[in-house]
């Protein structure tokens, strides 16, 4: 099978719907992550033969997409803050709006030789970042997934990133103080869960499930929140839509008071910056 063979049949057994919304662009995409080259290679060789290995894993490829498996775990990476993280069914895929979190944290003015934890990790996408990129941060990570933390170390090792993982729910068994505390949490009340898409429902719902009202995970976090908060830190949460405003009240109850809130492309309130009252 030659390229333009293999792109014309994949861009015709990809459906067109949410998650694949420009099938000849998707499988594009797939063909050049099946055969470790770039896009614009796979484009200029129309006429080029597929390696037998490289065809078997394409078409292997778009029969597991038309199913919706995320194209990210096919390849088992997704690039994040410009480098590439790997990934799996245990982790949710790292999604651009996550990367404000990491622009607000590095604009907080934190002290050079800061304590960071980063709670519920996932891939590690943002506690490794915040390592690479403030090398004299003390950086802590914790997930009470294994096989999460098992993605997240071998992140830190591809980037050799000194953060120190660990197992726990949430910070209950955390102690000392933090100047920055960051967490992408749960946030999707349950009953939503069924209609997201076919590919996000292939992700972890660990990560996902935020209970009843989307904040039981987080409310649970700000209850504790202050206990390990330095005076002077700061805690920087993603939320979902329309969830700032009960997390402000909640935050309030809890000693803590709203220092920042920015919001994503989409107009969305996304970040939240808390700060000890």
């Amino acid at each position: 099978m030659d390229i333009q063979s293999a792109l014309t049949t994949g861009a015709e057994l990809l459906p067109r719907r949410i998650g694949i919304l420009d099938p000849p662009r998707e499988a594009v995409w797939l063909l050049a992550a099946a055969w470790g080259r770039s896009e614009t290679w796979i484009r200029a060789r129309s006429d080029a033969f597929l390696p037998d290995e490289v065809e078997h894993r394409y078409i292997e490829w778009i029969d597991k997409r038309r199913a919706g498996v995320p194209a990210h775990y096919l390849k088992g990476e997704c690039s994040f803050w410009g480098r590439d993280f790997g990934v799996s069914p245990a982790v949710l895929i790292p999604r651009p709006e996550s990367e404000l979190l990491i622009e607000v944290a590095l604009e907080l003015g934190i002290g050079p030789r800061a304590r960071v934890l980063d709670v519920g990790t996932g891939s590690g996408c943002l506690a490794v970042t915040l390592a690479v990129e403030r090398p004299r941060w003390t950086v802590f990570a914790i997930d009470q997934s294994m096989a999460a933390l098992q993605v997240a170390r071998l992140n830190g090792e591809r980037w050799n990133a000194a953060v120190h993982f660990s197992a726990g729910d949430l910070i209950g068994a955390v102690t000392g103080g933090f100047e920055l505390i960051t967490a992408n949490l749960p946030y999707i009340p349950e009953d939503l869960l069924a209609g997201l898409s076919v590919e996000v429902q292939h992700e972890p719902r660990l990560a996902l499930d935020g209970g009843p009202d989307g904040l039981c995970i987080v409310s649970r976090l700000l209850r504790d929140l202050v206990r390990i908060l330095k005076p002077c830190g700061g805690a920087i949460l993603e939320l979902g839509e329309d969830q700032v405003e009960p997390v402000i009240t909640l935050a309030r109850d809890q000693g803590l008071a709203v220092a920042r809130r920015v919001r994503d492309i989409g107009g969305c309130d996304r970040i939240v910056v808390l700060q000890p009252i």
